[in-house]
């Protein structure tokens, strides 16, 4: 089973090419089911579509919901960058860390720095289950409204 000694590399690895804006990602990292979660939520039920519908599913799981969550931080901070902090796991398979998450809000031109706290569950075979992230309401808010932004 993967531990936080192995996939700190993976990790760093999919941090930097989010910080080049390239949407490519490690081999096996995600695969086609891992769901994303935002502050306790699907991604598949924030879009306003059934949630089980088959293209809002192909959009938010797997590499396709990790490019899709990407794009749309990327297009709503200007030259989004991200920093970790240290990983810890747990025995349930559980890894989790903090995120500092920077750029320039699009529209306002006002400077974003938030903390996002990551968790990630792994299955038996190493690759990432669901990943959550929980951000506070105001900073998340910013990043909605700039996302707005043309």
């Amino acid at each position: 089973m993967a531990t936080a000694q192995t996939l700190t590399p993976v990790i760093d690895q999919v941090i930097a090419l989010f910080n080049r804006q390239a949407m490519d990602l490690p081999d096996g990292f995600f695969d086609r089911q891992t769901q994303f979660l935002l502050n306790g939520a699907p991604f598949e039920t924030l879009l306003g579509q059934p949630p089980a519908d088959p293209l809002v599913l192909m959009l938010t799981r797997g590499p396709a919901g990790y490019r899709f969550m990407s794009k749309a931080l990327q297009h709503a901070l200007i030259q989004a960058t991200v920093e970790r902090g240290d990983i810890v796991a747990a025995d349930s398979g559980l890894l989790s860390t903090e995120l500092w998450l920077s750029g320039t809000l699009r529209g306002t031109g006002e400077a974003l720095n938030a903390v996002v706290a990551v968790t990630l569950k792994l299955g038996a075979s190493g690759t990432v289950e669901s990943a959550e992230a929980r951000v506070g309401r105001a900073d998340l808010d910013k990043l909605r409204a700039a996302r707005l932004e043309p």
